[in-house]
């Protein structure tokens, strides 16, 4: 018999696949451009060379190294910390649910500034755990004090996300180091989009023993597809949160493919001034349209706010002319709001094109 408690659960709204959207709108897959999962646009051509030739030699009909340890090694010397104290997993989701699992149940709950990564929730819940979203300021950064007032004696987790997913905007100065030491929870931040910001709590880890950080390679990496993402934290927590680590959902291929990448990740930040260069071009383009208000981003992409506009008929129109983002429907935060991935200056000068049009058709006033 199903849980009680997810017969009215309210699950992570999955994307549409590519070949759906294109069937929906009478366009082929190469007129579909995706803007809705803030993933890089640029394959990492040289790092998949280099697994493919590989391949052939591995043992794929064993189980990987269950303890990642060469992934581990890499992982510690890109950000510059101690192998033993990282923890491997399959994507940043993943991590996000072996903390969960770790420190969450029944009785006791999480707390977060929101509107941010849905997938806090969704992992907090199913746990049996209660998630606590406390609104964010009208910039959209968080209130601390609003977080402290309502943190109590069962707040395990406070989870925070730096840049922030959906809004783009970084953590303020001082949050984690008072989040730490005025609770007893543990302080989860997710970087998801560090590359981009180049923030990071990773500098105050000696400093806090319930301080925790996500990192992943789906983002400024390149390899969405390949899964892999990564705890940091110092050995007290590490020791718990293996103890909830499946011990073989990273692939072979998949672990190697990570280590090369980390090893050689120069191709990294070029990627990444190329976005910043074309996520600040695309701003400045929208800032000029009347009833648009862009907010500032240190991520890959941009929320824009419509004043005057009907956003669900500009989605429409977007995705009619082939260009997918993500909306926010029924969300009190969001509802007025489109989150667009920054993508090539090709597909980004033909999203400009296709939401000139679209706002034409949209206008509520």
């Amino acid at each position: 018999m199903i849980r009680e408690d997810l017969i009215n659960f309210e699950p992570y709204a999955w994307e549409p696949s590519t070949e759906e959207i294109a069937r929906a709108h009478g366009l082929r897959t190469d007129q579909v451009v995706r803007m809705d999962t803030n993933v890089s646009p640029f394959r990492p051509v040289s790092v998949m060379k280099r697994v493919a030739i590989e391949v052939a030699k591995m043992s794929v009909n064993q189980y990987p190294d269950t303890s990642y340890r060469e992934l581990r090694e890499a992982m510690a010397e890109y950000v510059g910390w101690d192998a033993n104290c990282i923890v491997p997993t399959n994507g940043a989701d993943e991590a996000i649910d072996i903390v969960a699992r770790t420190y969450l149940t029944c009785g006791r709950n999480a707390v977060s500034p929101v509107p941010t990564y849905s997938y806090f929730r969704i992992a907090t819940e199913l746990q049996g755990a209660r998630f606590k979203g406390v609104g964010r300021r009208s910039d959209f950064y968080e209130d601390v004090e609003s977080i402290l007032t309502t943190c109590d004696g069962r707040t395990s987790v406070i989870w925070l996300c730096d840049p922030n997913n959906p809004t783009g905007n970084g953590l303020g100065d001082g949050t984690v180091e008072r989040l730490c030491e005025e609770t007893d929870a543990l302080v989860v931040v997710d970087e998801a989009y560090h590359e981009f910001s180049g923030r990071t709590a990773t500098r105050i880890l000696n400093d806090h023993e319930n301080l925790c950080v996500i990192r992943t390679l789906s983002k400024a990496f390149g390899l969405a597809g390949m899964r892999i993402g990564f705890l940091i934290a110092n050995e007290t927590v590490v020791r718990q949160l293996n103890k909830a680590r499946p011990p073989n959902s990273i692939g072979t291929v998949n672990a190697r493919c990570g280590t090369i990448a980390l090893r050689n990740h120069a191709y990294v930040m070029r990627n990444v001034e190329r976005l910043v260069q074309e996520r600040e071009r695309i701003r400045s383009e929208l800032s000029r349209l009347k009833g648009v208000h862009v907010y500032p981003s240190s991520a890959n992409f941009l929320l824009i706010k419509f004043l005057n506009y009907d956003v669900k008929g500009v989605k429409r129109s977007l995705l009619q002319q082939g260009m997918v983002v993500r909306s926010f429907e029924g969300n009190p935060y969001l509802s007025d709001c489109l989150r667009v991935t920054v993508c090539s200056k090709t597909d980004n000068d033909r999203f400009l094109k296709a939401l000139s049009r679209a706002l034409t058709t949209s206008s509520t006033t």
